[in-house]
């Protein structure tokens, strides 16, 4: 089983995505922000496999390092536009994705195939979508 942890300031985002990856199988845990998820993984003494986040926030850069120091195949998805992954992309994340919009099946099955494809095939750039 995966262990996913999705930081976004969005806690409805975080919800979501939480709940439709613990119904795949995996061990999905939700937080607003660095803080909160350094001290969770802490707490917890969690190996994160999977990390989904905002790249906008300051300190992730050095947050995905603490978390790799445990965990040196964690793969990262950074939400958001393009526009706004361009500049940390190289040192942020495995894949980027697009911020859901809304719940609906479409939606969930792009994020359960996603989650799918990087416990099978770690995924690259180049597999962007």
């Amino acid at each position: 089983m995966q262990t996913i942890l999705i930081v976004d300031g969005d806690l409805g985002l975080a919800l979501w995505l939480g709940h439709i990856l613990n119904a795949g199988g995996a061990a999905a845990i939700p937080a607003t922000n660095i803080a909160e998820a350094a001290e969770m993984v802490s707490r917890l003494g969690l190996r994160v496999d999977v990390l989904i986040a905002s790249p906008g926030e300051n300190g992730m850069g050095g947050f995905i390092e603490k978390l790799r120091i445990k965990s040196p195949d964690l793969q990262v998805v950074a939400l958001g536009d393009e526009d706004d992954l361009a500049w940390v992309m190289p040192s942020f994340g495995t894949v980027w994705r697009r911020r859901p919009c809304c719940g609906d099946e479409t939606t969930r099955a792009e994020w359960m195939g996603l989650i799918h494809e990087l416990d099978h095939n770690h995924l690259s750039f180049a597999s962007q979508a």
